[in-house]
């Protein structure tokens, strides 16, 4: 099953366009789906808390959703950021505006206003993904995605 996403290539690993939004978690990567596992079990957690279906706090796609845009970007719904110093290295953290943080979440499918606000999930979710196994985790996606178009003499988008 070929889809825009992921391509088999001569019965080689599949190739992952990450410039692509997942909708499904077996869109991601090995290293996305671990944070993937991490964001299904806070939302176990958070869903017998609140004694509500899972599907109610978000869905798997909006999960997978998540994970590729802070994949992609670091910055992307943080509430905190690095500033950029000298020569474009980061030099501090900075805090962004809850309403910030909200324009951004509010872009992710299945996102709505009571979702992105300071007191929804949204920014819980985003907490988990800001968690340092998770952020590792993505860190080290976007490490081989950049060594694997290295590897094959073309540029990683």
């Amino acid at each position: 099953n070929i889809d825009n996403n992921v391509k088999e290539e001569d019965d080689g690993p599949q190739v992952i366009d990450y410039d692509y939004l997942p909708k499904e978690p077996d869109e991601l990567d090995d290293d996305e789906f671990q944070v993937y596992t991490s964001l299904r079990a806070w939302r176990l957690r958070r869903k017998n808390e609140l004694e509500v279906e899972p599907y109610k706090i978000c869905q798997n796609r909006t999960l997978c959703e998540l994970i590729r845009r802070v994949r992609n970007d670091p910055s992307w719904g943080a509430l905190v950021v690095a500033a950029e110093g000298e020569g474009g290295l980061p030099s501090e953290k900075r805090r962004r505006s809850e309403e910030d943080v909200a324009a951004d979440l509010i872009e992710c499918w299945g996102l709505g206003p009571s979702k992105v606000a300071a007191d929804g999930f949204g920014p819980e979710i985003m907490a988990v993904i800001a968690e340092e196994a998770n952020a590792k985790l993505l860190e080290a996606s976007r490490a081989q995605s950049s060594q694997s178009s290295d590897d094959s003499g073309t540029t990683s988008q």
